[in-house]
């Protein structure tokens, strides 16, 4: 029986590719592609026409119709630069059965008044090392679809509160929508010739845009 399982396991997965491609080509970029997890309650979201599609924004709400999704997700196929978005240390860099290969990042604090970790999902390749200090828009790795959520190839971003007194534990999750260096809801595109304030710790894209250089001259 385990065996017959783990075949119809892999057969789900691989009918799952074809289906994931068409939803990426569908809504490559510019879109907030309608979910059943979104509320009445989201921040609004201004997405740049160059910018990747986001497929499912961020719901804390769990109840028995309302699954919670501490994050957002972006529409990139397999291979798509993940970009550090602010200045920060990495903390974690680790593979787990549910959402694969990680990168987790430390920051200073935002206008908020508290710091900040952000979380990169599913990668297919890791490019950073635990400890090592990064600068926004450095390469992290490339998107994938790694671990048993990553059912179709896609980046999933957290944004996370950090807590002062335990500096490795997250504190709460944040809605990354509230933390963009443009300002609320308005999602800021990383470009390497703009210059970004080091602090407070705002964010920009996980992901390039089209047409923007990402890459440091």
């Amino acid at each position: 029986m385990p065996v017959l399982n783990n075949r119809f396991l892999a057969c789900f997965l691989l009918l799952l590719l074809p289906v994931g491609c068409g939803v990426y080509h569908k809504h490559g970029h510019g879109k907030i592609v309608g979910s059943k997890l979104d509320s009445d309650l989201q921040t609004p979201v201004t997405l740049p026409a160059n910018a990747p599609s986001i497929s499912q924004r961020f719901n804390p709400r769990t109840g028995p119709s309302n699954a919670d999704h501490r994050g957002f997700d972006i529409l990139v196929p397999t291979g798509t630069p993940v970009l550090a978005a602010a200045d920060g240390v990495v903390s974690q860099v680790r593979l787990s059965l549910l959402y694969g290969r990680q990168v987790m990042l430390d920051h200073d604090r935002g206008a908020a008044g508290f710091r900040l970790q952000t979380r990169y999902f599913h990668l297919t390749e890791q490019r950073v090392s635990a400890g090592e200090s990064v600068r926004r828009g450095q390469l992290l790795g490339y998107s994938g679809m790694t671990g048993l959520a990553g059912m179709f190839p896609h980046l999933h971003f957290e944004v996370h509160r950090l807590s002062d007194t335990e500096p490795a534990a997250a504190a709460g999750f944040q809605d990354p929508q509230l933390f963009w260096v443009d300002g609320v809801g308005r999602v800021s595109c990383f470009d390497s010739s703009r210059a970004f304030p080091p602090t407070p710790a705002m964010l920009t894209y996980p992901v390039p845009c089209q047409g923007l250089k990402w890459r440091a001259p």
